[in-house]
């Protein structure tokens, strides 16, 4: 028997076994121990992780904060494209220098560190006859020795990134904080998702609203894993104690013990006022004669409109939205058009479409206005129209000023579900992740527009309703439509 046959037969028995790869070949970075480079020695929650992945195809992984669950993966990824010749990994990273930082650990540390099954191409052995691995800033080959070439490239979270190529293997790293993960997730899973195989593992800690928590808490075909803080069998009851005093609540989302503590984060949703109950409705057949509105939140990333009626009472319903990516101004006027299938009153929309275009001069409203659309400007003011949003949703006596027709709008329910209060700003909700901001900021539109009156008693109402009043110098008329105040 050769070293060679040997070596082959190691490579064979590493890829059925991914965990004894990792604990006999596997090296990580402890930035803590004298000698930085260190064997991987799992953790029990570590070698179940492996094997549930190695089981399935399609795996999740919401974690806490250090467990060296990159590493982890990453070792996977070695072991299967030095066991297969020819296996693609696809890795995405919040950042190019995140991506760059996958390729080191993989290329420097984890085979470099396994010289008896792979070398460095560029410093081989005398007479080795085995695989060699090269690498790039974003990507690594391991060259087999018939020819074959497995490969993992990295790329940082983007629009298209790694649609191009096959893989056998998908890797998102940080899920839950990657930029435009909703329509990554779509370009990418065509590229694993074959009868015969591909395999996908996402791991991240939590961010609320994002599609890693969608997915994680979804009903759907992944293996969801966890792992607490303690899965660090280093980490005691005094550790966290210390840890807490240091981070407060914001441990629950750091350093959570259970998937429940990961969901629960301080702040929470910015609308707690909206509940399905409360503002789910039927949709209502007799709504002739009141005035209408569409809302629209325009950008190259997404075009996003909702069609309101608001009734003689100032009762407010949402009944249909529409929301597309890249579309251009005359393609997004010309779908709003064919959605229009009765006459508004106006098309409400937020004033930075009035900022000219150094370009054309013309500002984005300009544009609107030739391609058939006259758009009516609304505040920008963020924490007011937050506000708004907030008074239209509030129930008085149990009844909201503004609801939404059953299964007419689900985007914009679901961002209002999710949609985060900013940790800086806590009167206005969450920028990111920007793909819930889009529906909320068409609302915005329409509730920072009109002005809900306040409530009074049922008589001293009936009297605003029917007569004139002062406010200070200025008489002014009964009250309008929409909550509004004619000042005569």
């Amino acid at each position: 028997v050769t070293v060679a046959e040997i070596r082959r037969a190691e490579l064979c028995y590493c890829g059925q076994h991914p965990d004894y790869f990792i604990e006999r070949y596997g090296h990580i970075e402890d930035k803590d121990a004298a000698e930085i480079i260190q064997p991987f020695a799992l953790w029990p929650m570590q070698r179940d992780a492996v094997r549930q992945i190695a089981e399935h195809r399609l795996n999740i992984i919401l974690k806490a904060r250090q467990l060296g669950v990159t590493w982890l993966v990453l070792s996977l990824a070695a072991c299967w494209m030095l066991a297969k010749p020819g296996y693609t990994v696809i890795a995405l990273s919040r950042t190019e220098d995140e991506a760059k930082e996958l390729v080191r650990r993989l290329s420097r540390v984890i085979l470099r560190y396994c010289p008896e099954l792979v070398a460095d191409k560029a410093a081989q052995p005398d007479g080795w006859g085995g695989p060699v691995w090269s690498a790039t800033t974003m990507g690594v080959e391991i060259e087999h020795e018939g020819g074959e070439i497995s490969t993992f490239k990295a790329f940082p979270s983007a629009s298209g990134a790694g649609r191009s190529f096959t893989a056998n293997l998908l890797l998102l790293d940080e899920w839950a904080f990657q930029a435009g993960a909703r329509e990554i997730w779509l370009s990418t899973y065509p590229t694993i998702n074959r009868p015969t195989g591909g395999k996908v593992i996402g791991l991240s800690t939590i961010e609320r609203g994002t599609l890693f928590e969608e997915l994680y808490t979804g009903d759907n075909g992944f293996c969801k894993l966890f792992l607490p803080w303690s899965a660090d069998p280093r980490r005691d009851a005094a550790w966290y104690e210390r840890t807490k005093r240091d981070l407060g609540d914001q441990i629950m989302q750091e350093y959570p013990a259970t998937v429940e503590e990961a969901l629960t984060i301080p702040g929470g949703a910015f609308f707690p006022e909206f509940a399905v109950h409360l503002h789910i409705k039927e949709p209502q057949r007799d709504a002739e004669g009141y005035r209408r509105y569409i809302c629209i939140d325009y950008g190259l990333d997404m075009l996003s409109a909702h069609w309101v009626w608001i009734d003689a009472e100032g009762a407010a319903r949402v009944y249909r939205e529409f929301d597309a990516p890249n579309l251009t101004i005359s393609e997004a006027a010309a779908a709003i058009r064919a959605r229009m299938f009765e006459e508004v009153d106006a098309i409400l929309a937020p004033p930075d479409l009035w900022n000219r275009s150094q370009e054309s001069g013309k500002s984005r409203a300009i544009l609107f206005f030739e391609a058939g659309l006259t758009l009516t400007k609304t505040s920008n003011d963020l924490a007011a129209g937050c506000a708004a949003i907030k008074e239209w949703l509030r129930p008085v006596d149990g009844v909201p000023g503004l609801t939404i027709d059953r299964d007419a709008a689900p985007n914009l329910c679901r961002c209002l579900t999710k949609i985060q209060r900013d940790k800086a700003r806590p009167d206005v909700y969450a920028k990111e992740p920007h793909d819930l901001t889009h529906d909320v900021d068409s609302l915005r539109c329409f509730c920072v527009f009109w002005t809900r009156p306040a409530q009074r008693k049922a008589e001293e109402k009936h009297d605003l309703l029917r007569d004139d009043f002062h406010i200070g110098s200025q008489t002014v008329g009964p009250l309008g439509e929409g909550g509004r105040y004619d000042v005569l």
